[in-house]
């Protein structure tokens, strides 16, 4: 019995909602990134993380940062590349079902329409059970302008599924900017995605 429990337990453990990050880019394969060296941060109308301004200001400061670590330099005026980003979010719904039963060989349907017994000729016993869950996916999606031009010449986006927790959040948005970072460095190096 309690073996099956652990069984159970790990089953359940397994199927709950999860979602690796996924990081995208795409980019305008004629631009010359090669002569990007300033940035400037513009708030969009998507700005924001459900009407959490501490969260909004968090992940603002995180993409400036990881930008500047990159090799950007921050100007307030006429930037090489105009960057924003918006943030959007799904709930979804996840069923799971765990079945526990007893019984060992020789259940069946017989020919009579009656179920079958076990090996010890007792009847066949068992249930399932099907729990709903929410959860909560969230895409990041920084966008880079050529301030020239007006055109986007970057887009890079991660998703993920949210954590309850803000400290969580913060290092979900840190992993993705930081994978993000990495593909920048790519294109900046002409290998691409």
């Amino acid at each position: 019995m309690k073996k099956a429990f652990g069984i159970t337990v790990v089953a359940l453990l397994l199927a709950a909602p999860g979602l690796a990050q996924e990081v995208h880019i795409d980019y305008a394969h004629g631009f010359d990134f090669n002569s990007v060296k300033t940035f400037q941060y513009v708030d969009s109308a998507e700005s924001n993380i459900k009407g959490n301004d501490m969260m909004a200001d968090r992940v603002v400061s995180m993409i400036k940062k990881e930008l500047r670590e990159g090799g950007m330099t921050e100007v307030q005026s006429d930037p090489d590349l105009y960057v924003t980003y918006h943030f959007t979010s799904e709930e979804r719904k996840q069923l799971n079902t765990t079945s526990m039963g007893m019984g060992g060989y020789g259940g069946y349907w017989d020919d009579w329409g009656g179920y079958g017994y076990d090996a010890w000729g007792g009847p066949m016993m068992g249930s399932s059970t099907t729990r709903e869950y929410s959860y909560e996916v969230g895409t990041l999606v920084i966008d880079a302008y050529d301030s020239k031009e007006k055109k986007m010449v970057w887009r890079g986006s991660g998703t993920v599924t949210v954590k309850e927790k803000p400290e969580k959040q913060i290092k979900q948005v840190d992993k993705i900017l930081k994978k993000l970072g990495k593909r920048w460095d790519k294109i900046l190096r002409g290998q691409g995605k």
